[in-house]
């Protein structure tokens, strides 16, 4: 069986261990450091990486909440 090292996207930590499943049954990953619960596959677009940060900067540069949804392919009720 093949291992794969994983590392926490906040702290980059490679002290993580597997913390269940979401709904969706994609694995869930818990970081023993900052303590961080992630997933390596999102299936709903506003939680990847990213996006919030993008989110933000569309609003401050006046974009509407529809147009940002559109630009960044995410729907608008969370």
């Amino acid at each position: 069986m093949a291992s794969v090292n994983i590392h926490c996207p906040r702290c980059q930590s490679a002290q993580v261990y597997r913390h269940g499943q979401n709904p969706k049954g994609h694995d869930r990953f818990r970081c023993r450091d900052c303590h961080r619960v992630f997933q390596l596959i999102y299936t709903y677009e506003a939680r990847k990486p990213g996006i919030k940060e993008l989110i933000t900067e569309m609003a401050f540069n006046d974009a509407g909440v529809r147009d940002t949804a559109r630009t960044l392919k995410i729907g608008i009720l969370g």
